[in-house]
């Protein structure tokens, strides 16, 4: 006869919390495009549900805990959020919640959905910010000038591959020297969506790599951007270099506008003058950007916000 054993006695391994559970669902779980969601995604997500769950706790003087949700408490957080926050920014949080749900449902944590009747709200159709020729040049003279130390030399670097390959900042500073293919005339980055894509590079961003690999450190990962050490730096640590840059030259100017001019510059160039080449150049930047030809066509093709700046002040 076998032994009886008291299962009491055994341990029992410890419960999830639940943001935990929640972000090892985020990360196992494909998103509509079946693709696996970036860390910036997941941690956006897991940030906006946990602001969530402090106002709640704040109200309701409790733990929050995801079955709690109800109509009631989103109706009037978002009613707040709407007053307090752009169309985009209100948008993703609720994404964000309603994301949350789904898991709750799936874990049978809850049996409906109390944000169904919480609209996204419409944002308005803005022209790209971009900017004109005189405040990219102030730009990019500002990064030049620091060129003579090693880490001028890195941070204009970093923005010399916005500027004149519009790669965002997460692809900045994940590109490794094994992406360099400097002879062929291109990088490969691994961008956003985890969308593989060869983005073409002309002479002067070459001749930058080149000085830079000529003076970086050695890197044990691998990585083009590191800072004295070696070691790679964070996103928001090449955001603040950009702002560093952007205050010299006494413009007001963000990575996320770089790119929309990079996108505006290069469509220009590559028509030369031609509008009938308007359906390659949309080909040509898409492959360049990664962005799909209807995001082109829907944000590109409107009236430029520099353009429209000159014209005001042209009257």
């Amino acid at each position: 006869m076998l032994p009886q054993i008291d299962l009491t006695a055994l341990p029992v391994a410890p419960t999830l919390h639940w943001m935990e559970a929640f972000g090892s669902w985020l990360r196992s779980t494909p998103t509509q495009k079946h693709r696996a969601r970036s860390r910036l995604t997941r941690d956006a997500y897991l940030s906006d549900v946990q602001l969530f769950a402090q106002c709640f706790e704040e109200v309701n003087s409790q733990a929050f805990s995801p079955e709690f949700l109800n109509a009631t408490d989103l109706r009037t957080y978002f009613a707040r959020l709407e007053s307090e926050n752009k169309p985009a920014t209100y948008n993703r949080k609720l994404a964000s919640i309603r994301m949350l749900i789904n898991w709750a449902r799936y874990e049978g944590l809850l049996d409906h959905d109390p944000a169904e009747w919480i609209p996204f709200v419409d944002a308005v159709r803005k022209s790209p910010r971009d900017l004109n020729d005189e405040e990219r040049l102030k730009l990019e003279a500002a990064a030049e000038a620091g060129e003579d130390t090693l880490i001028g030399l890195r941070d204009s670097l970093i923005f010399f591959l916005m500027d004149d390959v519009g790669l965002r900042v997460s692809e900045v500073i994940e590109l490794k020297e094994s992406d360099l293919h400097l002879n062929d005339g291109y990088i490969h980055v691994l961008g956003k969506g985890k969308k593989h894509r060869e983005p073409k590079i002309g002479s002067r961003t070459i001749n930058k790599i080149r000085a830079w690999l000529d003076r970086k450190p050695a890197s044990l990962e691998g990585t083009l951007i590191t800072d004295e050490a070696g070691l790679s730096i964070g996103r928001g640590q090449a955001w603040r270099r950009f702002v560093i840059i952007a205050e010299k030259a006494g413009v007001r100017a963000s990575p996320h506008w770089m790119r929309h001019t990079y996108v505006l510059r290069y469509m220009n160039a590559f028509m030369n003058g031609d509008p009938w080449r308007l359906p390659a150049a949309i080909d040509a930047v898409c492959q360049q950007t990664g962005d799909k030809p209807e995001v082109i066509l829907a944000y590109y093709t409107r009236a430029r916000e520099s353009d429209m700046r000159a014209a005001a002040e042209a009257m």
